[in-house]
C-alpha cells in the first residue's frame, strides 16, 4: 500500500475515541481490538453512514465484552481503493502492536478488492490478526477452510461492486444514447431558472434551456477570438465587467479557451447513427439544430436535448483563432510583463550574432523584451523603459545577441502613431464599415492549413529516410525537394490569407470607437496596455530594430515630446496584408 496524507480524525469520531482509550486503558494492550467503518459514498456530507457503523460496533462491542480501543474510519471512499488512511492506520497497528484485532462490519467494508483481500488473508495465517465482524461469521484465517471461506467473501463484494459498476455504465450508455445531459455542475450559458422552491426558495432550474444573457456572453466572446484578440485581453475585460463562470469564479486564461470550444455547444452535424444494436439511436428522435451529447467513455457523439450555440464553421474559427494566438506554438514568443511593455512580442532583433555564437555572423532574429535600467542623474537614480534582446534566458541557453536595445516610450510612441495612422485610413474604414463575417472562410482555410502541414511533414520524414540510407535514388529525392518547397510555399500563401480574412473581422470590432481622428486617439489614449498590443497584433506581423548609431538623433512625436537618442530609420513595421 503507497502512502497518502492521513486525514484528519473528525470531532464526532475524537469524542468516541476519548472515550473508548479512557475505558481501554486498565485492559492488557494485546486484549485491545481496533474498530474501522468505511462507506463508499457520502452525498450528503454528512457522515451519517460511518457513524451508524460506528454505534453498531460499541454496542457489539460491549455485548461481546470486547476491549474495544480506537475506531479507523475511511468517509466517502471505495472499498476498491486499496490506499485508504483509515485502513492504512489499522493495519500498522495490528502488524506493529501487540493487538491482533481488527473489528468491521462485513468483509465488504474491508475490501471490494482482490489483491488487498489476499494481503489481509496473509496477514491473518503468517502473523495472527484476527478479523471480526458485526453482521457476519468472523473468518477464521489460521486454517485453510477459513481462508476459503474469507476470499470467497472477498471475490462476492468484488462481484457485487463490479456489477453496480457495469449496470451504471449502461444507464450512463442508454441517457447518452438519447442526448440526456450529463451529471455534474451547471454548464455555462444553459440552466434558465424556471423558478423557486417552495420552502426553501432555491432556484429552480431546466438545465437544458439557454440562459440568454450567459449566452451572449459566449458570443461576444467567441467573435473576440476570431478576431484575433487572446484569451487574457478577454478575461482582463470581463473581469473588469464583473462576468464569471456558472459556479461564480473569476474566469481564467485555460478555462476560458476549453469552455469556448466544447462541444457541447456545436450543432450536431455527423448524420444519421445506430446504435449498439444496430437500431437507429434514438437521440435523432431530438430537434435539429440541438448541440452535441459526448459520451466521454465511448467517444460516441449523439444529438443532445439542448439546443445548441455554435455552428461548425463558428467553432473552427474559434478553435484557430486559439491555437494562433497560443504560446505553444511559438515557445521562442516571450510573455507580456503584467502588460507593461506592450509591444512584448511583437518587437524583433535585426542585430548580427557575435562570433562565438552559433549562427555568429548571422541576422539575429530573436524576440526583444521590456527591461528596466537604472541611471544615475543628477537628481537622483530614475528607471529607463527598454526593450533589449537578451544574449542568455532563465535557462541561461544563448537566445540572441543581446547588442540591440531601444527606449520603450519612443518605440511604443511611434509604432502608436503608425498604428493609428492605418486605423484611419479611408480604405480601412471602408472594411469596418462592412463588418465582413469571415468564419466559414477562416475556418475552411485551417482545414486546408493542418491538411498541408501534415503533407509537408510526411514529405520531410521521407526525405530523412532517404537521406539516412534507405531505399532510393537522387530523382527521388529531388522530387521530393520540390515537394516540399512548393508546400512550404502553399503554407505560407494559406496563413497570410487567413490573418487577411481575421483582419477583417478583427477591424470591424473597433467600428465603435469611430471614425474621427480624436475619437480614435483618446480611445488609444484611455485603453490599456493588453487592449493596444491586440489593436496592434491585428495590423502589424513585426517590429524590426536594426543597429544604429543612435547618439546624434532624435526625433518629435505628434504631441512635439522629443526623444533623444531614437533613430526612426532603423525601426521598420512589417504589416499583414489587409
Amino acid at each position: 500500500m503507497t502512502s497518502r496524507t492521513t486525514r484528519t480524525e473528525p470531532e464526532w469520531l475524537t469524542e468516541i475515541n476519548a472515550a473508548l482509550a479512557d475505558s481501554a486503558s486498565g485492559v492488557d494492550p494485546s486484549e485491545w481490538v481496533y474498530g474501522y467503518v468505511r462507506i463508499s459514498r457520502d452525498e450528503k456530507d454528512r457522515a451519517e453512514g460511518v457513524q451508524l457503523q460506528a454505534k453498531a460496533q460499541l454496542t457489539y462491542a460491549e455485548r461481546k465484552g470486547l476491549a474495544l480501543a480506537r475506531i479507523l474510519c475511511d468517509n466517502d471512499l471505495s472499498g476498491a481503493d486499496t490506499d485508504r488512511p483509515g485502513l492504512r492506520e489499522v493495519l500498522r497497528l495490528v502488524t506493529t502492536g501487540p493487538a491482533k484485532t481488527v473489528l468491521a462490519r462485513d468483509v465488504a467494508r474491508l475490501t471490494r478488492d482482490y489483491d488487498l483481500g489476499a494481503e489481509l488473508m496473509k496477514l491473518g495465517r503468517d502473523r495472527g490478526v484476527r478479523l471480526m465482524l458485526v453482521k457476519d461469521t468472523d473468518p477464521d484465517l489460521t486454517t485453510g477452510a477459513g481462508r476459503k471461506s474469507f476470499m470467497v467473501k472477498v471475490a462476492e463484494s468484488v462481484e457485487y461492486r463490479e456489477t453496480n459498476t457495469e449496470n451504471l455504465l449502461d444507464r450512463m450508455s442508454e441517457e447518452a444514447a438519447k442526448g440526456v445531459s450529463q451529471g455534474g455542475s451547471r454548464r455555462f450559458g444553459y440552466g434558465k431558472v424556471v423558478g423557486r422552491h417552495p420552502l426553501t426558495g432555491a432556484e429552480v432550474v431546466d438545465r437544458d434551456a439557454l440562459r440568454e444573457a450567459e449566452v451572449a456572453v459566449l458570443r461576444e466572446g467567441g467573435t473576440r477570438i476570431i478576431n484575433g484578440e487572446s484569451q487574457t485581453s478577454l478575461v482582463t475585460d470581463w473581469h473588469r465587467r464583473g462576468i464569471t463562470t456558472a459556479q461564480g469564479k473569476a474566469w481564467r486564461v485555460g478555462k476560458l479557451g476549453k469552455t469556448l470550444t466544447l462541444e457541447a455547444y456545436v450543432a450536431y452535424d455527423l448524420g444519421e447513427h445506430t446504435d449498439a444494436h444496430g437500431r437507429r439511436c434514438p437521440c435523432l428522435d431530438n430537434p435539429e439544430g440541438n448541440g452535441i451529447r459526448v459520451h466521454a467513455r465511448t467517444g460516441t457523439r449523439h444529438r443532445a436535448q439542448w439546443p445548441a450555440i455554435f455552428t461548425r464553421a463558428e467553432h473552427d474559427a474559434i478553435a484557430a483563432g486559439l491555437r494562433a494566438h497560443s504560446r505553444a506554438k511559438d515557445p521562442t514568443k516571450p510573455r507580456q510583463r503584467n502588460g507593461e511593455y506592450w509591444l512584448t512580442g511583437l518587437v524583433e532583433c535585426a542585430g548580427t550574432r557575435p562570433e562565438g555564437m552559433q549562427r555568429a555572423g548571422q541576422v539575429c532574429g530573436a524576440r526583444m523584451i521590456g527591461s528596466l535600467l537604472g541611471r544615475k542623474r543628477a537628481d537622483g537614480v530614475t528607471q529607463q523603459r527598454r526593450y533589449v534582446c537578451r544574449r542568455k534566458d532563465a535557462r541561461k541557453v544563448e537566445c540572441g545577441c543581446g547588442r540591440v536595445y531601444r527606449d520603450a516610450d519612443a518605440l511604443e510612441m511611434y509604432v502608436a502613431e503608425q498604428v493609428i495612422a492605418v486605423y484611419e485610413d479611408p480604405k480601412i474604414l471602408a472594411r469596418l464599415e462592412r463588418g465582413n463575417d469571415n468564419a466559414e472562410q477562416i475556418a475552411a482555410l485551417q482545414r486546408r492549413i493542418e491538411t498541408t502541414a501534415g503533407n509537408l511533414d510526411a514529405e520531410a520524414d521521407r526525405r530523412a529516410e532517404l537521406l539516412s540510407g534507405a531505399e532510393g535514388d537522387e530523382d527521388e529525392l529531388r522530387v521530393i525537394e520540390r515537394t516540399i518547397t512548393a508546400l512550404k510555399a502553399a503554407l505560407k500563401k494559406l496563413r497570410a490569407e487567413q490573418d487577411s480574412l481575421r483582419s477583417d473581422r478583427a477591424l470591424a470590432m473597433l467600428a465603435d470607437l469611430g471614425s474621427s481622428p480624436g475619437e480614435l486617439r483618446k480611445a488609444w489614449a484611455s485603453k490599456g496596455s493588453r487592449w493596444r498590443h491586440d489593436a496592434a497584433a491585428r495590423v502589424i506581423e513585426k517590429v524590426i530594430v536594426r543597429p544604429a548609431r543612435i547618439y546624434a538623433t532624435s526625433w518629435r512625436d505628434q504631441n512635439g515630446r522629443v526623444y533623444r537618442r531614437f533613430d526612426t530609420s532603423a525601426v521598420e513595421i512589417v504589416w499583414r496584408q489587409l
